[in-house]
This record gives C-alpha cells, sequence and structure tokens, in this order.
C-alpha cells in the first residue's frame, strides 16, 4: 500500500509563537497561581481575532461588489 508523502512545513516562526504563547500561559499560572486570568486574556484575544477577521471579510466583500460595478 502506498502512502502519500506530504510536503507541508510548518513555517519556524509560527512554531516560535507557539513556544512563547504556552510559555507566557504557564509563567501566568505559575506567577499568578490562578487559570482563570490566563484563560479570560486568551479568550479575549480570541474575541478581538475573530471581529478583525468578520472586519477583513466585509472589507474583501466590498471590493469585491466594486469591482463587479466596475465591469458593469
Amino acid at each position: 500500500m502506498a502512502t502519500g508523502h506530504s510536503d507541508f512545513d510548518v513555517p519556524t516562526w509560527i512554531a516560535g509563537v507557539v513556544l512563547v504563547l504556552i510559555a507566557v500561559f504557564v509563567y501566568a499560572v505559575v506567577i499568578g497561581g490562578s487559570l482563570t486570568g490566563p484563560v479570560a486574556i486568551a479568550l479575549g484575544a480570541l474575541e478581538l481575532a475573530i471581529a478583525l477577521f468578520v472586519v477583513y471579510l466585509l472589507y474583501r466583500f466590498v471590493l469585491a461588489v466594486e469591482t463587479i460595478a466596475d465591469k458593469m
């Protein structure tokens, strides 16, 4: 049975960001003594990221509508 080989590599900067985030989370739990603080910060950052992504999608939608209108 042949298996497909994937050439997908994770960029080193992503691995670095993940390691830094894990280190900050562990530091916050050890120093702060609670798990709720870092989780609340992470959820806030996730909420901000989702909001920015939605704004980006709305921007792309407006550009697409303008492009369609220009071609008419």
